[in-house]
């Protein structure tokens, strides 16, 4: 699974925001806006496949490619195992 980090309020009806950042980047790009969204929001950062904590994901090298439904799919895994059923999200570059 993804290496991700949450920031929870304690309010169980806050809505969750989800982080995605874009190719050759990790979630510690985020660090400045997220000082202003967990004052609001529940708050998913994730690394995707191959970057920032989450690099020991990537496959064999005979098995290294994989797409945007891969992606898709690696973040689903993470919100289903985090029981969130809907969020917002922010991304950029590959993470839009």
């Amino acid at each position: 699974m993804l290496h991700y980090k949450t920031y929870e309020l304690d309010d169980p009806e806050a809505p969750w925001v989800v982080f995605v950042h874009g190719a050759g980047g990790s979630s510690s790009i985020w660090f400045l806006q997220i000082k202003e969204f967990i004052r609001y929001f529940n708050v998913l950062l994730v690394d995707l496949r191959g970057h920032g904590r989450s690099k020991g994901m990537l496959p064999h090298k005979d098995e290294r490619h994989y797409d945007f439904e891969d992606i898709t799919r690696d973040i689903i895994e993470v919100l289903d195992s985090l029981n969130i059923r809907k969020a917002h999200f922010i991304g950029i570059s590959l993470g839009t």
